[in-house]
């Protein structure tokens, strides 16, 4: 875990900053796809393990070691291209626009969120989501409160800290004395968004949700508060083009459905919404930078 713990550091975060913001693009994106390489050649680090294994379902599990293994260094590769040029435009938005031009995907969304009957946004850690979302809140008035993961490490924090400074709303997930806060601002018409991608630590097998078909610990608290605000949820996810620029994906409005099981209603309805989480991953798996095994299983098997 020694790797997690140093790309999720402080430290890692100002030297990504750092290089962000002296380095010119070419030098940049020289310098991710070169750190990239020296990483994936450490190939049984826990990282990388957890990369294959992720990696594996993702693309239909069909890849050999060797295909994960250069899958890996493509992953990374895409993780360093991201942070570089989020932190090269964060305080340039002339340039922040030309890497994010406003597309048909996004104004549809926005005008979604601006009909003000309250809504659950969703996304995954696909591409530039950070650049994406700061983009976004930045160019439009959203009244959104973003639901950040419990215990966050040094890295995550100063993270959280430049996007308050920015001025997005950041809350902690598991802090339940902001419930009630969170399901009346979606009554009265706000907007909730979270990640649903990454897997909770310790969750019961029998407690396990379908993912790519396969069992996952990932989160369900945004259907339960989907449900208690009786509002639906879209799903969306930022990525990148072959051109070098992003772009916002999202569904339709995806409405919560009750079960006579409230086991079910919980479960049946995060299935139907990863289904479309699925769907925006397999569009392109190589920029999903997920670096906790979402299949635990998978990850003990090997690859």
């Amino acid at each position: 875990m020694a790797l997690q713990r140093f790309f999720t550091s402080k430290f890692s975060v100002q030297t990504s900053m750092l290089i962000g913001k002296y380095l010119p693009p070419k030098l940049g994106y020289m310098f991710s796809r070169s750190f990239a390489s020296i990483l994936t050649a450490f190939e049984f680090t826990n990282l990388s393990k957890v990369i294959r294994a992720n990696q594996y379902v993702a693309n239909g599990e069909v890849n050999k070691h060797k295909e994960l293994v250069q899958k890996t260094r493509q992953v990374l590769e895409h993780t360093g291209i991201c942070f570089y040029d989020l932190y090269h435009v964060m305080n340039k938005p002339a340039k922040l626009e030309t890497l994010l031009p406003i597309s048909d995907s996004i104004r549809d969304l926005v005008e979604t969120l601006h009909e003000n009957k309250g809504m659950v946004v969703v996304s995954c850690h696909l591409s530039n989501f950070d650049l994406v979302l700061r983009s976004i809140l930045s160019r439009f008035d959203i009244p959104a409160k973003i639901l950040s993961y419990p215990n966050p490490t040094s890295g995550y924090q100063l993270q959280n800290a430049i996007r308050m400074e920015s001025g997005i709303d950041i809350i902690p997930m598991a802090d339940s004395r902001f419930n009630a806060e969170l399901i009346e601002h979606l009554k009265s018409g706000g907007i909730v968004a979270t990640g649903i991608d990454r897997p909770v630590p310790g969750r019961k097998k029998r407690h396990y949700i379908s993912f790519f078909d396969r069992p996952s610990p990932l989160p369900i608290g945004h259907i339960s508060l989907a449900l208690a605000a009786n509002v639906p949820i879209i799903a969306t996810s930022a990525i990148m083009y072959p051109n070098g620029k992003y772009d916002l994906l999202h569904s339709n409005p995806i409405p919560m459905k009750r079960h006579k099981n409230k086991l079910d209603t919980i479960r049946l309805n995060a299935e139907n919404v990863l289904k479309e989480i699925e769907r925006f991953i397999r569009m392109a798996p190589y920029q999903w930078q997920m670096f906790y095994p979402v299949w635990p299983d998978v990850l003990e098997e090997g690859r």
